[in-house]
Parts: structure tokens; sequence; C-alpha cells
């Protein structure tokens, strides 16, 4: 039975003027060490505030009355059944309390992209902000609070309704996920075990099938996760994820010694959505690292200079920033367009987001660029310059 320890929002608080009011909504279990950094983020976000702990015993509780005092809000107290069970009951009393719900967990901080005056303007019924980091990604973090939202799935839970609704990306916040939460010890053993009871329950479900995929690649259980993410691409559907399935297939038959049939799943996944480069970066990378120079050089020429896509699922960035132009850098060299290579080599430097072991590896090899140029001379006898991507 649920535990309601602290006095019931009575009616719906007031928001300033102009902005659509907030109730954040959480459940946590023992995040003493985490918890003041998220809510310290969302403070002056929030007008109220419904917060479900599922068995805290490191104080989790105190802390969030004192972090959140003078703001309205539940404290309740719940048995855990699952991730979807439990997130669906808090989401649940949650309802009609504000205009939005705010939807993150303790080890997760709200950023701020730009001017809060853009809340004012909120109009649809969920909001995808984006996961910052070298793997990005939306989900709704922000949807209408008179919805009748629930969860479904054990782990790797999804936000659904039966309710027609409209979505939108919501540019002005994103969410900082640091995965330090109270829950993270047991995280892919508990994961592994709740994905194979949702599949003898609904054994054709391909999202439970792509994140029993994922958590087998987390867990080391290689061959397992190739089968896996085999199965969620023959599945089709959702092309994002079949994308990133066929993706992961061809990284770890390559990390596994199949080249082959690496070589046919990336690009496989190039072919099956075009926009996205990850599989194409693997090629080149691949490539240039086995002395493959004129392949790895063609296909980086056929990735180089596109945008990032405004797809959803695991975007990796960098790819799109600096990944593909410093490998364009080197197999330019190798492959005797020296000027060209100097030209990627300075463009690189100029990136604020480079990292510092590429911006080291890069100030390198421009040296050996601008030496041939200057030389005017052939294929230059410098073998050290990079061959092989920096750690």
């Amino acid at each position: 039975m649920k535990n309601l320890i602290d006095r019931p929002i009575a009616k719906r608080p007031a928001a300033p003027h102009g902005k659509p009011s907030i109730c954040l909504c959480m459940i946590v279990k023992d995040e003493a060490k985490v918890i003041e950094r998220c809510l310290n983020s969302v403070r002056d976000l929030v007008d109220t505030w419904v917060i479900s702990d599922t068995g805290s015993r490191d104080g989790t509780q105190e802390l969030i009355r004192a972090a959140l005092k003078g703001i309205p809000g539940e404290l309740h107290e719940d048995p855990w059944t699952n991730f979807g069970h439990n997130r669906t009951l808090n989401i649940q009393r949650a309802r009609g309390k504000a205009d939005y719900l705010l939807l993150i967990d303790a080890d997760m901080a709200v950023r701020r992209e730009g001017a809060l005056s853009a809340l004012s303007e909120l109009s649809s019924d969920s909001y995808m902000l984006r996961h910052l980091g070298a793997l990005e990604y939306r989900i709704p973090r922000l949807v209408n609070g008179n919805i009748p939202w629930r969860y479904e799935g054990a782990t790797h839970e999804f936000l659904t309704t039966d309710q027609q609704h409209t979505v939108a990306d919501l540019q002005v916040l994103s969410i900082e996920h640091f995965a330090d939460g109270g829950s993270r010890g047991d995280k892919f053993t508990r994961d592994a075990r709740l994905l194979r009871e949702d599949l003898k329950r609904d054994p054709d479900n391909p999202r439970t099938v792509f994140y029993l995929a994922q958590t087998l690649r987390d867990m080391g259980e290689t061959r397992d996760s190739i089968a896996a993410y085999e199965r969620r691409a023959d599945m089709g559907g959702w092309s994002e994820e079949v994308y990133y399935a066929l993706l992961q297939v061809g990284v770890l038959k390559a990390e596994s010694g199949d080249w082959p049939g690496a070589v046919e799943a990336l690009t496989h996944a190039w072919e099956s959505r075009p926009q996205r480069l990850e599989a194409c970066y693997e090629l080149v990378s691949r490539l240039r690292k086995k002395g493959r120079f004129q392949a790895a050089n063609a296909f980086v020429v056929a990735g180089l200079n596109r945008p990032a896509p405004q797809d959803w699922l695991f975007v990796e960035p960098w790819v799109y920033s600096w990944g593909l132009l410093f490998e364009h850098s080197i197999t330019s060299y190798w492959t005797g367009d020296a000027r060209g290579s100097l030209a990627a080599c300075d463009r690189l430097l100029a990136l604020p987001d480079l990292p510092d072991n590429f911006r080291q590896q890069t100030i390198s090899n421009r040296r050996f660029a601008a030496d041939r140029v200057a030389a005017g001379t052939g294929r230059s006898a410098h073998a050290t310059f990079a061959r092989t991507r920096t750690a």
C-alpha cells in the first residue's frame, strides 16, 4: 500500500505570469549522494512536485524536503514492483497538479540552453529533451499534466498514452545524465532478468529485443548480443532503432575479429539510414587502421561536411563535428593530398570542442602535412604521421 508521508497538494499552484506551471515527477531510492545536485538544477523551474520513494535508507527523504523547502509537494513511500509500474503510479498521482510534468531521475540535472522565457510559448503535449554527451538521444521529459500517461515495460520503460497528443523538440532545456544513481550497482543483471521476463510475456516486442541486446553488450556477452541485435534489425519497424542495431552488429563483429561480417553490417546500417554517419565513421576508422587508405578516404569524402541529423536515438555528435574530419586529415595525407590534409588540420584546430588528445595529435599531423606542402615533393617519408586513432 502507498503511504503518503507529506501533505498532499490541495490545488494547482500558481505559476509566474505567462509561464505554465510545472510539476516535478520522480521515483527515488537511496539517492543521498546525488539528489541535491538534481533538485538544485530544477528548483527555479518547478512550481510543485510529486516524488515516490521506494525504500531509501540513506536519508534521501530528508534531503528532498530540505532542497524543495518552500515549494508545495508530495513525498510518497511505495513498495518496489518495477520501473514501469512505479513510474506509472507516480505520474498518475501528479496528473492535474500542473500544466506540465517534468520527468527526470535523481542522477540527472536539467541544463539551460536559452532564455527560460521561451517556456511561456509551450503548446505541445509532449516535449523531447536532448540528453547531452558523446552519445545523444531525445526522450519525452516535459509532458502535458492533464493527459492520462502511463509507462510500459518493466525496465527501459517508455511513456505512452491512448489519447492523441502532439510531440515537439524543446531546445531551451537539456538533460545531463551522470549515471551515478543509487540503483546502478546491479543494473545490467537486473535489466537482463526483467527484459527476459517481458519477452516471455511478449516475445515479439521489438523494443524489448533491442534493449536486451544493449544490456547483453554492456555485460560483455558479445555473441548473444549480436544475435539479439540481428533479430531486432530483422524485425523492422522504427528506422532509427534498426539502424543502431545494425551499427552495433558491425562494431561487435569488428571487435570480435569478423571483419567481413562487420563490413556487411556497417554498410547495411549506412544504407538503411544514409543521413546517419556513425557507420560511415566506423568503416573509415577501421579501414584506415588496417592501412586501406584509398578505401578509407573514399568513404570519408562521401560522409564529410554533413550536418548531424535531428534523430532521437543515440546520435554521436562528435562524429559529425570533428570525427570524420579528423579521419580525413589522415587519409588525405596518405593518399597524396597534403594540401587537403593541411586544410583539414586547420579546420580541426579551429574547433572549440576538439578533445585535447585529438588536438595534440592534429598539431603533430599538421607539421608533417605542412612540411610536405612546403617541399613540393611526393609522398612524405615520415612514418610517424598518425596511422591510428588516438585513445
